[in-house]
């Protein structure tokens, strides 16, 4: 069974690095095979270049990094979609934030929630219990709270 991994990408040429070797870390750790879909919408900051970089790292027997590249700022659900498209067919899905609100530690606990309830795509979210956010100030809070809402 191969788990893919979707994480849309807007300016994390600095969270991409650290994600990714987590990802790698605790898929490895369980001896689980893996994809991350990277889909960035043309970040300014260069994280594709970065993606790319990381992608010639971190491929291997056992991992796939695949990037989708987009033109413009098209947004999380269409980046979501433009990952299921790029995923391994027949891989269960997580989505996750590349910007580490969604920690990597959490997918063995992911896994056995499919498991159990027999679905193939699961979401990390900070508003369930057990969820939350580290380093936020108000304002990116309440910002993400009325996204969520609407």
């Amino acid at each position: 069974m191969t788990y893919t991994v979707i994480l849309p990408t807007y300016n994390e040429r600095e969270n991409l690095p650290l994600i990714v070797y987590l990802l790698d870390k605790t898929f490895k750790a369980h001896n689980i095979s893996y994809q991350i879909v990277i889909v960035d919408d043309s970040s300014p900051d260069k994280t594709h270049e970065v993606a790319l970089s990381l992608k010639s790292i971190f491929n291997g027997s056992n991992s796939i990094i695949t990037i989708v590249s987009r033109k413009g700022k098209l947004g999380l659900g269409t980046a979501y979609v433009a990952g299921l498209k790029a995923s391994v067919e027949g891989s269960r899905i997580i989505l996750m934030d590349a910007d580490l609100s969604h920690h990597p530690k959490f997918i063995p606990q992911m896994i056995k929630v499919m498991d159990e309830t027999g679905v193939d795509l699961v979401s990390g979210t900070r508003y369930r219990k057990g969820g939350g956010v580290m380093g936020w100030d108000l304002k990116r809070k309440v910002t993400s709270r009325g996204a969520n809402f609407l």
